[in-house]
């Protein structure tokens, strides 16, 4: 197989997978300019690559192979079909819940669900490191349907996963890329307003021997918006990923933020954590002159 036509190919997995080649490399833990060297047609994988890249691709094409790459390219792309992708990220939700509830959902995502496209900054406190706030990056895209969208990362972990919008709130799930782990959220929404910041409550795991579960009260805040090119915005993701310190360095979380966050712990019910709605940073300025920070 000439380097030219493995690159064709990449290619066409990369936007059937809307994956960017940082994306990729991240998954399968390769340098990055490796995977522009392939998709550039410099060179081809060496096999060990290729074994990690086709299992890659086989977890979210029903049936791909390595004999696959041997294929010309009309072949290749009809074994890249629409109907064959079966990302986690593109997983079906009307196979979790009832069909009414999924419409519901979808109408409130076509009206509003372009109030919640751009880039967003995540902070939440640290399970590890007692005082210390850890970050995050989140894209967040509304496609037709009225499913939100949204891709996660920090360091070289990335997580994929939808949102559904029910009245003003959004319930999401994502699922580690590489790994085998999820993450579910519940977030207050805006009602009318651009959202410019939320704040919710996460679920995950820690990276402790036994996966613990932990819940985390977290606020989004946005710092830029989508350009419309899929490739450019995934490529300022990445970007966006890789000049975060994951752990906020001193001081760089406001005084306003940090109370926030704490005040979710409910000193009534030792262990219950809530965002309560009545003191939301998604509301705007509260009357008291809190809110967004």
């Amino acid at each position: 197989m000439r380097p030219g036509d493995f690159a064709e190919k990449l290619k066409l997995v990369l936007k059937t997978l809307v994956l960017s080649r940082t994306g990729l490399a991240s998954a399968i833990n390769v340098d990055k300019s490796l995977v522009g060297r392939w998709a550039s047609g410099a060179v081809i994988p060496s096999e060990h690559n290729l074994a990690h890249l086709t299992r890659f691709v086989a977890e979210r094409i029903d049936g791909f192979t390595m004999l696959d790459w041997d294929r010309d390219l009309p072949e290749f792309t009809s074994a890249l079909g629409v109907s064959a992708v079966a990302q986690p990220a593109s997983a079906a939700p009307s196979q979790w819940m009832p069909t009414s509830l999924l419409e519901e959902a979808m109408r409130g995502g076509q009206r509003r669900g372009s109030s919640y496209e751009g880039f967003w900054r995540t902070t939440r406190f640290s399970s590890d490191l007692p005082g210390r706030f850890l970050r995050d990056i989140t894209m967040i895209r509304c496609d037709d349907q009225g499913i939100i969208r949204f891709r996660a990362g920090v360091e070289r972990v990335r997580y994929e996963g939808w949102a559904l919008l029910l009245q003003h709130q959004l319930f999401s799930v994502g699922w580690d890329i590489a790994g085998s782990s999820m993450i579910f959220g519940l977030y207050n929404g805006v009602a009318r307003n651009r959202a410019e910041i939320l704040d919710g409550i996460s679920i995950g795991t820690l990276q402790d021997a036994g996966g613990s579960p932990a819940a985390s009260a977290c606020v989004l805040e946005r710092i830029g918006e989508l350009s419309g090119d899929r490739d450019a915005d995934f490529e300022r993701f990445e970007a966006e990923v890789d000049a975060l310190e994951p752990v906020a360095p001193d001081g760089e979380v406001s005084d306003r933020l940090r109370l926030h966050l704490t005040k979710t712990v409910s000193p009534d019910v030792p262990g219950l954590m809530r965002m309560l709605f009545s003191s939301s940073m998604a509301r705007g300025p509260l009357a008291d002159g809190s809110g967004p920070v």
